[in-house]
C-alpha cells in the first residue's frame, strides 16, 4: 500500500464502499433507464399528437376556435403535468445517485498504493534475477576453477615427461661420447704404434747406414778414392733423406738413379784395382738392399696411409650419423626447454603446492617442539636463513590467529543477522497487515464483479510469505555451512538456487493467471463504462432538451471529490469512440454475416472452423499443437530409420543366374 493512507482511512474506505452496494444500484440504474427511455417515447407520442391538435386548431376558423380552445388547453395542460412528473422523477433519481456517491471517497490513492505495490514486486523480482545471474557467474567460475586444477595436472605430467626426456637424453648423449672416446682412443693408439714401429724401422736403417758409411770411410780413407767419398757424401745426403721417408721418396729415386749412372762410368775406367771391384759389388749389394728396404718402407706407407683414410673415412661416417643424432637431439632438447621456460614456475608451484598440502594436516609431526634446540645447536650454515618447517609452523600460526579473528567477526555478523531477522520479521508483519487492508479494498471495489482478483491477490502474498521464508531459511543454511568446504557450499548454492528457481516458476504461473483475471475483469469494466456512457448521453440529450420548455426548472450539480480528480473530457473523448464504433451499422452487418456463414458451413467443416479459432485463440493449445507435430514428425522419421536399417540389416539372397 501507499504510505500516508491511514488504516482508518482504508476502514472508513471500506465500509463505505461495502454499504453503497453497487451491483444493486446498477441494476436499479438500468430500471430506472427503462422507465425514462418509455417516458421519452410516450412524451415524443404526446408532443406529435399536441402538434396534430395545434394544427387542427389554426387550420378551424376563427368563429370556432373558443369552442377548440378548451379541450387544446386541456391538452397543454395534461402535456405540461407529465413533463414535470418526468423532470421530477430524473431529478429524484439523480439526486438519490448523487446522494449515494457524494460522500464516496476518491479510490485513485489506494490504485497508487496498489501500483507502488506492483513496483516494489517488480524490484523484488530484478533482485531475484540478479541473484540468479550471480550464481551462473559462480558456476562459471567453480567450472574455470575445475580447468585450472586439469591445466594443472596436465602440467605436472608433461614435466614428468621432460625429466624423462632429459634423462634418457643425457644417457644417450652419454653412451655416443664414450664410443667416440673409445674409437678415438683405439685409432691412436694404432697410429702412435705404427709410428712406433716406422720409427724402429727407421733407426736400424740409420744405424746400418751409419755401420757402412764407417767401412766405408776406412776404405776409402787414401787419396785415390775421393771421388768415391764425393759419392759417399752424396749417400750420406740419401741417409739423411731417409729419415724424411715420408717426405722425400722421390729425391731417393732421383739419387739412386744419379748412383747408377756413377757407379757405370766408374765400372768402365780400367784403372781401378780388384778392391774398388769389390767395393764397388758391395756398395751396390748395399743400394739394392737400400732399394728394396726404401720400396718395402714406401708399400707399408702407402698402406698405412691408405688403412688411415678408411679409418678416417669410417670415423667421418660416424661422426656424421652422430652429428645428425645430436642435432635431432639439440632439436628435441630445444623444444623441451622452451616447453621448461613456458612452464619456468612448475618447481615453485609444486612447492607452494606441497606447503599448502602440508599446512591444511597436522604439523605436530614436524618435531616443531626442538626447534629451538635444534637452533641453538645448528652451525653456522643454519643461521643464514630458516627451513621450510619454520616458516609453514609460523604460517600456520598466523592462519589460526586470523581464523580466530574470522570467528569474532562471525560471531558479530550472526548478532547483527539475527537483528536485521528481527526487523525483517516486523516489516513482514507490517506489509501483511497493508496486504490484508489491501484486499479488502479490492473486495469492496470488485464486489459486483467476480471475486478471482482477491484469491489473486491472497495467492500472491502468500507466495511472497513463502519466498521469504524460504529465502531465511536459505540463509540459515548458507550460515551453518560457512564452516563446512567449498564443495559443500558450493553444492548447497546450486540447491538453493534451483528451489528457488521453481518458486520464482510457480509465482510466474500465478501472476500469468491474475494477468488474465485482470485482463478480463478490464474487458468487463470497459462494457460496464460503455453502457454507463450511452446512459449519461440519453441523460444529457434530455437535459439538452429540458429548458426550451417554459416551466422547466434546472437543478445545480455540484461535483463530488471524485469528479474533481478525474479529466471528465478525456473520459468523454474515450468512451464517445468506443460507443460511436459499436453503433456502427457495418461492423454489425460484418459480425451478423460472419455468423451466417459459419451457420451455413457443413458440420465438419464448421467443427474445423471452430478448432482452428480456439488453437489460434489460446496460446497453450497453439503450443500444445506445435508440440504434437514436432512428435509426431519425429516419430515418422525414427519409423522410417528403423525400417531402412532392418532393409539393410536383413540378409539377402543370391541372384540365380
Amino acid at each position: 500500500m501507499a504510505i500516508g493512507i491511514e488504516d482508518s482511512v482504508l476502514a472508513g474506505a471500506h465500509e463505505y464502499w461495502r454499504g453503497v452496494g453497487l451491483g444493486q444500484l446498477l441494476q436499479t440504474l438500468d430500471e430506472t433507464g427503462l422507465s425514462i427511455v418509455d417516458n421519452q417515447t410516450t412524451s415524443l407520442q404526446e408532443r406529435r399528437k399536441l402538434a396534430e391538435k395545434t394544427k387542427e386548431f389554426r387550420a378551424v376558423p376563427d368563429e370556432q376556435k373558443p369552442a377548440e380552445l378548451k379541450p387544446l388547453l386541456r391538452a397543454y395542460q395534461s402535456e405540461i403535468d407529465a413533463l414535470t412528473k418526468r423532470m421530477k422523477f430524473a431529478e429524484n433519481e439523480f439526486l438519490k445517485l448523487f446522494k449515494t456517491f457524494s460522500e464516496a471517497p476518491d479510490p485513485a490513492p489506494f490504485l497508487h498504493g496498489m501500483v507502488e505495490e506492483r513496483r516494489q514486486r517488480r524490484a523484488q523480482d530484478s533482485v531475484e534475477a540478479e541473484c540468479e545471474r550471480l550464481g551462473q557467474k559462480c558456476a562459471a567460475l567453480e567450472s574455470e576453477n575445475q580447468q585450472l586444477r586439469e591445466q594443472t595436472r596436465e602440467h605436472e605430467g608433461a614435466e614428468q615427461r621432460v625429466k624423462q626426456l632429459e634423462t634418457s637424453m643425457d644417457a644417450l648423449v652419454a653412451q655416443r661420447e664414450r664410443e667416440l672416446r673409445d674409437q678415438t682412443d683405439a685409432l691412436v693408439q694404432h697410429l702412435r704404434k705404427r709410428e712406433t714401429d716406422l720409427q724402429q724401422q727407421l733407426s736400424a736403417a740409420t744405424r746400418r747406414l751409419a755401420q757402412l758409411d764407417s767401412e766405408e770411410s776406412e776404405r776409402l780413407s787414401r787419396p785415390a778414392d775421393r771421388d768415391l767419398v764425393g759419392r759417399l757424401a752424396e749417400l750420406e745426403i740419401v741417409q739423411s733423406d731417409l729419415d724424411h721417408a715420408n717426405a722425400r721418396i722421390s729425391d731417393l729415386q732421383t739419387q739412386n738413379a744419379k748412383l747408377r749412372g756413377s757407379l757405370t762410368q766408374l765400372t768402365g775406367d780400367a784403372v781401378e784395382g780388384p778392391s774398388v771391384a769389390d767395393a764397388l759389388a758391395d756398395y751396390r749389394r748395399q743400394i739394392r738392399d737400400l732399394s728394396e728396404e726404401t720400396k718395402r718402407l714406401f708399400d707399408g706407407m702407402e698402406k698405412t696411409e691408405a688403412d688411415s683414410k678408411l679409418q678416417l673415412t669410417r670415423h667421418e661416417a660416424r661422426m656424421s650419423v652422430v652429428e645428425s643424432e645430436l642435432l635431432a637431439k639439440d632439436d628435441e632438447l630445444q623444444r623441451v626447454r622452451r616447453d621448461l621456460a613456458r612452464c619456468a614456475d612448475y618447481d615453485e608451484v609444486r612447492r607452494e603446492l606441497d606447503v599448502m598440502k602440508s599446512v591444511e594436516f597436522s604439523v605436530g609431526g614436524w618435531g616443531l617442539d626442538n626447534d629451538n634446540d635444534n637452533a641453538d645447536g645448528s652451525g653456522a650454515g643454519d643461521a643464514g636463513g630458516e627451513s621450510l618447517e619454520r616458516l609453514l609452523a609460523r604460517r600456520n600460526k598466523e592462519l589460526e590467529n586470523g581464523l580466530v579473528g574470522a570467528k569474532t567477526q562471525l560471531g558479530e555478523s550472526d548478532a547483527r543477522a539475527q537483528q536485521l531477522q528481527g526487523r525483517v520479521q516486523a516489516l513482514e508483519a507490517a506489509l501483511e497487515q497493508k496486504t490484508t487492508l489491501a484486499e479488502q479494498l479490492e473486495a469492496d471495489l470488485l464486489s459486483v464483479g467476480p471475486g478471482g482478483r482477491r484469491s489473486n491477490g491472497g495467492g500472491e502474498g502468500g507466495s511472497g510469505d513463502t519466498g521469504r521464508g524460504d529465502t531465511e531459511q536459505a540463509d540459515a543454511v548458507e550460515m551453518q555451512v560457512v564452516g563446512g568446504s567449498v564443495l559443500e557450499i558450493v553444492t548447497g548454492q546450486r540447491d538453493r538456487f534451483r528451489q528457488r528457481n521453481m518458486e520464482l516458476e510457480d509465482e510466474l504461473r500465478e501472476h500469468s493467471a491474475a494477468v488474465a483475471e485482470l485482463q478480463r475483469q478490464a474487458a468487463q469494466s470497459k462494457q460496464d463504462n460503455l453502457r454507463l456512457y450511452e446512459e449519461i448521453k440519453y441523460l444529457r440529450s434530455y437535459a439538452a432538451a429540458g429548458p426550451s420548455q417554459r416551466d422547466a426548472t434546472v437543478v445545480p450539480i455540484p461535483q463530488s471529490k471524485f469528479s474533481r480528480g478525474v479529466d471528465m473530457d478525456a473520459v468523454d473523448a474515450k468512451y464517445k469512440n468506443v460507443y460511436e464504433e459499436s453503433l456502427n451499422p457495418f461492423n454489425a452487418f460484418h459480425r451478423r454475416e460472419a455468423s451466417r456463414r459459419v451457420r451455413s458451413m457443413a458440420l465438419f467443416d464448421r467443427l474445423v472452423y471452430m478448432v482452428s479459432s480456439f488453437v489460434a485463440a489460446n496460446r497453450r493449445a497453439r503450443m500444445g499443437m506445435l508440440i504434437y507435430a514436432a512428435l509426431l514428425h519425429l516419430l515418422v522419421v525414427v519409423a522410417v530409420y528403423r525400417s531402412v536399417l532392418a532393409v539393410d540389416d536383413s540378409p539377402r539372397e543370391p541372384v540365380s543366374p
